[in-house]
């Protein structure tokens, strides 16, 4: 193959339509986890932190999901695109 064409497969494969859906979920889990916690603000009690232990300022749904998101676009996504790109 030349290199013309390896670099041609790579871009077919980094704008094929499963390489973008996999790399677009953990984006949109982090979307998900900010508007879920601008539509419930009362969720984040960091926002009012009074008679609150350690724990229950850490461990907030909202921020769950955005570390979620972030984990899996890091860990997950990335990983297996580039798999795919070194299948074909």
């Amino acid at each position: 193959m030349t290199q013309y064409a390896t670099d041609l497969s790579r871009t077919r494969i980094r704008n094929s339509a499963r390489a973008m859906a996999v790399l677009s979920l953990g984006p949109l889990v982090m979307a998900a986890g900010i508007v879920w916690a601008f539509v419930q603000p009362w969720r984040l009690t960091l926002l009012h932190p009074y008679d609150q232990g350690f724990w229950w300022l850490v461990v907030e749904p909202p921020l769950l999901v955005v570390l979620a998101g972030i984990l899996f676009h890091a860990f997950v996504a990335r990983p297996l695109v580039q798999d795919l790109e070194e299948s074909t």
